[in-house]
């Protein structure tokens, strides 16, 4: 990813499908280690530092989201655009109640 592609994005000019999968696939990889590390770390003992490593998996979702809900609009089929905003907004939801 360029510097290109990432303020096409954050315009909303970008493709959803690459903001969607080629962004969202690292993201989600991330977002699991972040929510086993804090656990890991909340069995350890260090429940600060797993509170820590939540707020940080929910600003990389929502940095994510973010970005994605920009570019929804950008399909060939527009019935596209509520299903994907619909995800992400459940997936918000989720990652909050995780």
């Amino acid at each position: 990813m360029n510097e290109k592609n990432i303020s096409g994005a954050r315009a909303g000019g970008e493709k959803l499908w690459r903001v969607w999968w080629l962004w969202g696939i690292p993201v989600g990889w991330t977002v699991s280690g972040l929510i086993v590390f804090a656990e890991i770390a909340r069995v350890a003992g260090y429940a600060d530092c797993g509170d820590l490593l939540d707020v940080v998996r929910l600003l990389v979702y929502f940095g994510w989201a973010r970005l994605a809900w920009r570019c929804s609009h950008n399909v060939e089929d527009s019935r596209w655009t509520p299903v994907s905003r619909f995800a992400l907004g459940a997936g918000l939801v989720s990652m909050a109640m995780f």
